[in-house]
């Protein structure tokens, strides 16, 4: 993550060290600069005092003496060769005597002295020392790399915390988000984690809760559909048993609601062909066999998806045409990837949008039998499984299309294609 917490803790940390290292560099360079031309101005005043004791050519001795009790000492022939080579691109200042001048080499400075034509060099002992300043500069490095290593342990748990937030996001509740530090990030992660157990339990009431009604709802529909099936006429036979078997999808389709709100319902993909498709939702319908209020003739377009899911896609657009059709007729179309479902009608008077809230009802009581939690319900099951729907009015008609859903324009032949539940 390039703009992660610690990717800025390490950029800081970086443009600190390097700017109390620029600082540092230049600091000392300022001072060895300075010290160094103090240096020169003394020895300027050495040499003048010396070429006033070598005015008398028989007290060079005086002079190497005064030289010694100011802290220099003669250097040795192989120093006196090297410093001598690269005399000649250094700089020399010269006195009016030349019996005693200065040689700087770099920035080393030495007093030179010439006597009965030989040449020896004094270099001062006492140099001036920068362990000081060094020691200085070394605690100053330490201390910030310090702070940085103290700053990462403290954020060290926000990576961790990070994790366990995406893991209860994609639906992990068996998590602990508990840290032994005493500051914002333990009391965040304390926090979090007891959400985490309040969210927890009121998933498990809730879950309990529901097949807690699901259980007691089903047991009255098993013990009505016995009954059912002992009634004399047939005619009220028939009704029973299918008011019964509605209630028993409804039911169904229920917990598989409950599981998309939650988001906790899981995909499986599997092929199919449109035929299949139409006879499972003409059976959560409850239509009879050979119906004609459904047009479509598309036997050989297959599809890839949830089948359950997708299945309760399309039942609820079918309910939803059938409902506001005037002529109790729906028509399912393909052109391309997209499948299309129309009916006619008035067209809608809201957005698109609108429909998909929970509970949504006209603002005319007389028309609210319709457009409540369906067009949620297709919509969380759309998003679920990666789907687009979008809306037309075209020749006094209502187009609902669902956009990329088909697999292939013509499908393999049936005996191709997976048996129901086949995973692929």
């Amino acid at each position: 993550m390039p703009f992660s917490i610690f990717s800025k803790i390490v950029f800081l940390f970086v443009i600190s060290i390097t700017s109390f290292a620029a600082f540092s560099y230049y600091f000392i360079r300022s001072q060895i600069d300075h010290e160094n031309f103090q240096t020169q101005i003394r020895h300027q005043q050495f040499i003048t005092t010396i070429n006033q004791v070598l005015a008398d050519k028989s007290n060079r001795y005086s002079a190497e003496v005064y030289l010694h009790e100011l802290g220099f000492q003669e250097i040795t022939q192989q120093e006196l060769r090297e410093i001598l080579s690269k005399q000649q691109g250094s700089r020399i200042e010269n006195d009016e005597n030349p019996l005693a001048h200065i040689i700087k080499v770099g920035n080393k400075i030495f007093i030179s002295l010439k006597s009965q034509g030989d040449t020896v060099l004094y270099k001062e002992i006492q140099k001036t020392s920068y362990r000081n300043y060094y020691f200085a500069i070394s605690v100053g490095a330490f201390l910030i790399t310090m702070i940085f290593i103290f700053m990462l342990q403290g954020f060290v748990p926000i990576n961790e915390l990070r994790k366990k937030v995406h893991l209860f996001s994609n639906g992990e509740m068996d998590i602990e988000c508990k840290l032994e530090q005493q500051d914002e990030i333990g009391d965040l992660a304390l926090a979090f984690d007891n959400a985490i157990k309040k969210i927890k339990g009121m998933n498990e009431s809730r879950i309990l809760f529901l097949r807690a009604i699901m259980h007691e709802l089903r047991t009255p529909i098993a013990k009505g559909m016995i009954v059912a099936e002992m009634v004399d006429n047939s005619v009220q036979k028939e009704r029973l048993i299918t008011t019964f078997k509605r209630l028993n999808a409804l039911i169904e389709q229920f917990a598989r609601i409950e599981q998309l709100s939650s988001k906790n319902y899981k995909i499986t993909k599997e092929m199919f062909l449109m035929d299949r498709l139409l006879e499972h939702v003409k059976n959560m319908l409850l239509l009879e066999h050979g119906s004609t209020c459904i047009v479509a003739s598309l036997p050989n377009y297959t599809f890839e998806t949830d089948f359950e899911l997708f299945s309760l896609v399309i039942k609820n657009l079918l309910d939803n045409a059938l409902k506001y059709s005037p002529d109790r007729q729906v028509k399912l179309e393909v052109s391309g990837k997209d499948l299309s479902i129309s009916n006619r009608g008035e067209p809608l008077k809201e957005d698109l949008m609108h429909y998909f809230k929970p509970y949504f009802h006209h603002e005319n009581p007389s028309e609210a039998h319709g457009f409540g939690l369906g067009m949620y319900i297709i919509k969380s099951a759309l998003d679920t499984l990666e789907l687009r729907l979008s809306y037309a009015y075209k020749d006094e008609r209502n187009i609902f299309t669902i956009h990329g859903c088909i697999l292939q324009e013509f499908g393999p032949l049936f005996s191709k294609v997976p048996k129901r539940g086949a995973k692929v």
